[in-house]
């Protein structure tokens, strides 16, 4: 019997009798909770961020911490149907806080996230975009201005153009960044006291973007 995907098994019996031998194959269908192993070099899995693709296959972005060196860097893994994959998106400095993941029509992988590096202590505190054309990894700052990113949120719309909702963590803003086809427009959503953090974003039929966030000076949704 081999566990196939999805939970399934590929099981055959083999019956032996004085008529001769007979051998039936069938997939056997297991219901509940499947658990796998994805990646277990060093801490990671922090920030995790699920996709599936066209063959609803997983694609994971998520955030390794580097012990040895104190840093953080941003890792991608995705399963072909056979085995993971590991790679890493981007290690200079302290990267990958708050990923967010999506594919594109081509399930190539797009990623949000704070670059949090230590410059000799000044803190660059960015808003990063990484994005695989099919064979490498690109990587653009959005946002550059103050300590931006953090709770990063991207969706992709039916262009493929990127949309990032994110916080604007020195006056607690709530911001969001879309990508016109040339250069990236940024603006601030809420500025009503500490707005911003957990922020999650989606876009309609008519691409309008919608955003979901925690008022942490009042405590609400």
């Amino acid at each position: 019997m081999v566990l196939g995907e999805a939970g399934d098994y590929a099981a055959s019996v083999t019956a032996t009798n004085r008529f001769g031998v007979d051998t039936c194959e069938f997939n056997l269908h297991v219901a509940g909770w499947h658990i796998e192993l994805v990646d277990d070099e060093g801490p990671v899995g922090k920030f995790a961020s699920l996709a599936l693709d066209s063959a609803e296959r997983p694609h994971i972005a998520y955030m390794h911490y580097d012990g040895a060196n104190a840093i953080e860097f941003l890792k991608y893994a995705y399963h072909d149907g056979d085995a993971w994959h590991v790679e890493v998106v981007d290690d200079e400095g302290d990267v990958g806080w708050s990923c967010s993941l999506a594919l594109d029509s081509l399930d190539r992988p797009h990623i949000s996230y704070h670059d949090a590096r230590d410059e000799a202590l000044d803190l660059t505190e960015d808003l990063n975009y990484a994005y695989h054309d099919g064979s490498s990894w690109h990587i653009e700052t959005v946002d550059s201005e103050g300590r931006v990113g953090v709770s990063s949120s991207l969706a992709l719309d039916s262009l493929d153009r990127p949309r990032i909702s994110y916080s604007y963590s020195e006056s607690g803003d709530l911001r969001y960044a879309w990508f016109g086809g040339s250069e990236w427009h940024i603006e601030t959503v809420d500025s009503e006291g500490s707005v911003g953090q957990g922020s999650s974003l989606a876009l309609d039929s008519l691409e309008n973007p919608h955003i979901a966030y925690k008022d942490n000076s009042n405590s609400n949704l």
